[in-house]
């Protein structure tokens, strides 16, 4: 399945919280969102991860939810040591 296009974004207060204990910026998960090394789809949610050469905690990692109705994205939660399951 193809990456999706993510035009318009907000954080829900749980990912908002999140990048706070994270130390998380929003540049970050926009740079996450627009170049993501790794893209995953979770029945309705989408899951973005990316290495960043400035962290040293692996992958972080966002979940995003589509509301089309509003043609927006929800940023859920936000991760780090993020490890994906190889099957």
């Amino acid at each position: 399945m193809a990456k999706p296009i993510v035009n318009k974004w907000a954080f829900s207060p749980h990912a908002a919280t999140r990048m706070m204990e994270r130390n998380i910026s929003v540049e970050t998960i926009q740079q996450l969102i627009e170049t993501p090394d790794l893209v995953l789809a979770q029945g309705p949610k989408w899951l973005f991860a990316k290495s960043f050469d400035v962290r040293h905690d692996n992958l972080v990692a966002a979940v995003l939810l589509e509301r089309k109705d509003r043609e927006l994205w929800i940023v859920l939660t936000v991760m780090v040591n993020f490890q994906a399951r190889v099957k």
